[in-house]
């Protein structure tokens, strides 16, 4: 059989992504249902409930604060709503006492205290884009930033805190009535510091007793491409839901799973200890990847083989998803997949793959019965990494730097403006300087949108709250019933994936701001409005700094991580098992797992691209779209197949894979930075003739294939090489 029959009859077709989505399309997919998101969303009714309660039983100043924190701080699962409770919590708390500390040596002194507000400035965006930690360092020098603001307005302080001399809502007054301004400064940062305290109490409580285990998440997305690989192996011919479900999941690789494997371990401890989570992710990223290529060359003498693994796989999902129940079925389930992979072997291209799709259910399998990589021999090597506190070019990077210029002078345009207009009720818009400032201009105009229509939302049902239904209201019971329906629809938002979750906290926080002043009814419709101006403010000033001020665009992160994953592609065009026989090799497989985040890191990236309207100049080179991502991810499989392959390399195969390994770097310099692309499509090396390894022959000639039909589109006839290839963001994929 030749080589090129074989490709023309047998290629796997390119991966059909349908058609992008519009806007509201994109919205309804994000609004839609998902596992976890009701629990969530009623944990955060739950929350609220109890805070209004003990807030208005107890006369706790600044309630609409106590509930914030828990859209704030929460997350989507028991483990972080936990940990980011606590570590952003305390932080919180650690920066209200060193705003005091601050406050005794500057209070008096504005000559003093205004450049340290500055530094402290600098100081938080430099060491949010350099340091490990940055949010929380972040966190702690923007809310001493904030708070100190409030020395300016000394005068006013007193009137943020109420006393009370008697039990009903007219018995109330100010602090400023009977205290110092200075005392009733410090009051109000003690009450502060308090109500952070019980707003994390709260949330680490409520999340413990019911809160979503993200061992579940883990679970379920592992049972779920198990069942997928299990119906396209029953079912040969393929239905269309079932091929684009296994192309999707392709296309999204692993990182899901990996960020709930990571935080189920803060619950699970003996998940790290063991380690055969992350062993099964890898294995399951392997196995979407080879039945995306398998799939389509399914036929003839392969059923019994395709049958049989299509029932271990089914097996392993029920065993995963209950395994007191299928255990047994599993452990009586002895198909020996790698023996019946020899009818394959007259197949150079099915081979192969029929090898690999073996290998990685024994994989699964194995470890389902014994979740113990050591007892399996192939247990990853754990290096212990030096502890740092700043990143390695935390000094050398002058972005980091640049963040901070522009993060201090969007802070000191906002207070100037607060201050010049005495206008205290718009500091939002120095929070908003904090909070949006991100590395891209992408990115920041991204957060921006989502911080101001959460602002108008929450502040339109306040309002509205006000006018219709405040004058109704007579107890607690009204007051709860009329925050439900608000509180549920931004809970919802909140437990929504990143691309709108931050919209959620910022309903919750204008409405809530708006309709909880005192201890009773309110006319004060100031407030909703005031945060929505502030926000404006600092989004305009903001954006203008963004991208006057060495703005980053987003499709410089995503060019530089397309190039960081080619690069990892040629590493792994050259890489040989040291033990060809083994299940799995734990270096190959820690390349493999940061090929697939470099592309996840370029979806991210590039998802925030069509916000970038202003500021850049579009380039004029070839378009690199999301189907060209799929298709550079997708080289993944072939190389592995050859890495793999249990034939000796003979040297003809080796200089060509050493050759490969020196253009995907001129590639990946092409992409970076337009460097060496002058002879992209000459230099490439064409597939050997190496007629004692027929396997390797075909799949050197399914990379070749490959790689010429990438640099078609990206380099059509009669274009130069040596423009940058463009980003292409007009149908950029949520």
């Amino acid at each position: 059989m030749s080589t090129g029959v074989a490709l023309k009859d047998r290629a796997p077709p390119l991966i059909d992504e349908g058609d992008p989505p519009g806007a509201l399309g994109l919205l309804m997919a994000e609004m839609l249902p998902a596992p976890g998101r009701l629990r969530n969303t009623l944990l955060l009714l739950a929350q609220v409930v109890i805070a209004i309660t003990i807030g208005e039983t107890f006369r706790i100043p600044m309630l609409s604060i106590l509930i914030i924190i828990s859209f704030f701080l929460s997350g989507n699962d028991g483990a972080s709503n936990t940990s980011t409770a606590l570590m952003a919590g305390m932080t919180i708390v650690a920066g209200t006492a060193l705003t005091i500390v601050f406050l005794m040596l500057s209070l008096s002194e504005p000559g003093l205290r205004l450049p340290c507000m500055l530094m402290l400035t600098l100081c938080a965006g430099f060491l949010s884009q350099a340091a490990t930690m940055g949010p929380l360092l972040n966190i702690l020098f923007f809310w001493i930033v904030y708070m100190a603001m409030n020395a300016d307005i000394l005068d006013a302080v007193g009137y943020s805190v109420d006393g009370f001399v008697g039990n009903t809502t007219d018995s109330v007054v100010p602090d400023a009535a009977f205290l110092p301004p200075e005392e009733s400064m410090l009051h109000l940062l003690l009450w502060i510091g308090f109500v952070f305290l019980i707003g994390i109490t709260l949330l680490v409580v409520t999340n413990r007793l019911a809160g979503h285990d993200p061992l579940v998440v883990l679970r379920n997305g592992l049972v779920a491409r198990l069942n997928v690989i299990a119906d396209l192996c029953d079912d040969q011919s393929g239905s269309t839901g079932d091929t684009r479900l296994l192309y999707r999941y392709a296309e999204a690789g692993v990182a899901d799973l990996r960020r709930a494997h990571d935080l189920a371990s803060k619950l699970h401890p003996e998940l790290s200890q063991h380690r055969a989570g992350i062993a099964m992710i890898r294995t399951m990223a392997r196995l979407i990847l080879i039945m995306v290529f398998l799939h389509p060359l399914q036929g003839g003498q392969d059923t019994e083989f395709m049958r049989a693994a299509g029932r271990v796989a089914r097996v392993c999902a029920r065993t995963l998803q209950n395994r007191r129940r299928e255990l047994t079925e599993l452990e009586a389930e002895g198909t020996d997949l790698s023996a019946m992979t020899e009818s394959f072997r007259a197949d150079p291209m099915r081979f192969p793959l029929a090898m690999e799709l073996a290998r990685g259910l024994t994989v699964v399998r194995s470890l389902i019965l014994i979740p113990d990589v050591e007892k399996q021999g192939f247990a990853p090597e754990i290096t212990v990494a030096v502890r740092s506190y700043l990143k390695p070019d935390a000094f050398r990077n002058p972005a980091y730097t640049r963040a901070a210029m522009r993060i201090a002078l969007s802070v000191t345009i906002c207070y100037a403006i607060t201050r010049a207009t005495s206008w205290p009720g718009i500091q939002t818009c120095v929070v908003t300087c904090f909070l949006v400032s991100l590395e891209t201009v992408g990115d920041t105009v991204h957060k921006m949108l989502l911080r101001i229509i959460g602002a108008l939302i929450g502040a339109a049902f306040g309002i509205g709250t006000i006018l219709l239904l405040m004058p109704y209201m007579t107890n607690l019971t009204d007051l709860l019933l009329a925050v439900i329906p608000v509180t549920l629809l931004a809970g919802w938002i909140k437990s929504g994936s990143e691309r709108i979750s931050y919209a959620g906290v910022q309903i919750a926080l204008a409405y809530f701001m708006t309709v909880l002043q005192g201890y009773g009814p309110t006319l004060d419709m100031e407030t909703g409005r005031d945060r929505v101006v502030g926000i404006l403010i600092g989004n305009i000033v903001v954006y203008l700094v963004a991208v006057i001020f060495w703005p980053v665009s987003v499709t410089a992160v995503a060019r530089r991580q397309l190039a960081n994953a080619t690069r990892i592609l040629g590493a792994l065009v050259t890489y040989r098992r040291n033990e060809p026989d083994a299940l799995v090799e734990t270096a190959q497989e820690i390349e493999r797992e940061k090929f697939g985040k470099a592309i996840t890191a370029v979806r991210n990236a590039i998802v925030n691209a069509p916000l970038e309207i202003f500021g850049f100049t579009p380039s004029s080179g070839a378009l690199v779209g999301a189907r060209m991502v799929t298709a550079l991810q997708l080289l993944a499989v072939p190389i592995a197949i050859l890495s793999d392959i249990r034939v000796p390399v003979d040297n003809t195969a080796q200089k060509h894979a050493e050759q490969l390994k020196g253009w995907f770097d001129a590639f990946a310099s092409w992409i970076n930075d337009s460097r060496d692309g002058g002879t992209l499509v000459d230099t490439l090396p064409p597939a050997p003739a190496l007629p004692d390894d027929p396997q390797r022959e075909i799949w050197f000639a399914v990379l070749d294939q490959r790689l010429r039909r990438i640099l078609e589109d990206l380099i059509p006839d009669g274009e130069p090489e040596t423009a940058r290839p463009a980003i292409d963001v007009r149908h950029v994929r949520a």
